[in-house]
């Protein structure tokens, strides 16, 4: 591979890399999307459950064949804390997330999510004392104006989509505690490793709920509902994943950090094609104020952090 840290090598491996990123940060937008085509069949804790549980194991996988056992060599004493990221990033931040499209169209989804960015960067100013720069508190002003008007919709009484904004707002909240925890982990171990067993001790979580609540049998999910899924489980998580792990050994994080202005614009377009859902002049404006805010908090110090 001649990309090596950032150091500006051409070629076609670093065209390929740059082009992956283009796409996993698409499939992280189109999530939403997925998402609502699932709910057609299946319920909240089905979609949440089978996505890890058909990822996981192909992350395990993957990983083995890519790095080999030793990605997963840990120390027991912090098998806890990473049962505790899997509670907090998957089984109650994904929960959120994928309760909120039951009440919420996929175009706020997306747009609220991109919020994670300077939840962390309030995090991790509170918790383990990161500079709080100019640029982080105008943008992050800039940004939580847009979400105002996304919410409101230009109105000020209760939207009918309030209360799946509420969760998605809470959803993106327990992402962004979950990036900052995880960041004391990735000190020790590989972000991969870390991505692993977070992924290992939050299927083992949610397939005891999955059996709990009503479900599906999957001999009659429908085409589009294995395609949801697998896109979910494959695109979203799998795929995603890996190339984002493989791009922070190659690149920046600054540089990584510049390709997540992809992941609101492709769910805002997709929401609009696939599922027909309307883009008012409130939403545009309110997603241009949050990409803006975002490039503004970040154009001096690129933090990547990894969605839905």
């Amino acid at each position: 591979m001649d990309v090596e840290n950032g150091a500006g090598k051409t070629g076609k491996s670093w065209l390929w890399l740059l082009a992956g990123l283009v796409v996993i940060n698409a499939f992280w937008g189109a999530s939403g999307v997925a998402i609502k085509e699932a709910y057609l069949q299946l319920g909240t804790m089905e979609i949440l459950a089978l996505r890890f549980a058909i990822a996981t194991p192909l992350l395990i996988g993957a990983t083995l064949l890519w790095k080999g056992r030793k990605a997963f060599n840990v120390e027991l004493k912090d098998i806890p804390y990473f049962a505790a990221l899997a509670t907090i990033g998957v089984t109650l931040s994904f929960f959120l997330q994928v309760l909120s499209l039951d009440y919420t169209t996929a175009t706020n989804f997306t747009l609220i999510f991109n919020l994670s960015t300077f939840f962390i960067i309030f995090l991790s100013a509170w918790l383990m004392g990161e500079k709080l720069t100019n640029n982080k508190l105008i943008g992050a002003f800039v940004a939580f104006a847009g979400l105002a008007l996304i919410v409101t919709n230009g109105n000020f009484s209760l939207s009918p989509n309030i209360l799946g904004d509420g969760i998605a707002l809470m959803g993106t909240l327990a992402w962004a505690i979950y990036t900052v925890l995880g960041k004391r982990a990735n000190e020790k171990y590989s972000a991969l490793t870390v991505l692993n067993y977070v992924f290992i001790f939050g299927t083992l979580e949610l397939i005891p709920l999955y059996f709990l609540s009503p479900h599906t049998p999957v001999t009659a999910f429908t085409g589009l509902t294995w395609l949801s899924m697998g896109f979910l489980a494959i695109c979203c998580s799998l795929i995603a994943f890996l190339v984002y792990n493989y791009g922070l050994e190659k690149l920046p994080a600054s540089t990584i950090a510049v390709f997540i202005y992809i992941m609101p614009l492709s769910g805002v377009l997709l929401a609009a094609i696939v599922l027909g859902e309307a883009m008012t002049a409130y939403t545009l404006a309110g997603a241009a104020l949050i990409i803006f805010g975002m490039f503004f908090a970040e154009k001096k110090h690129g933090k990547a952090g990894a969605s839905s």
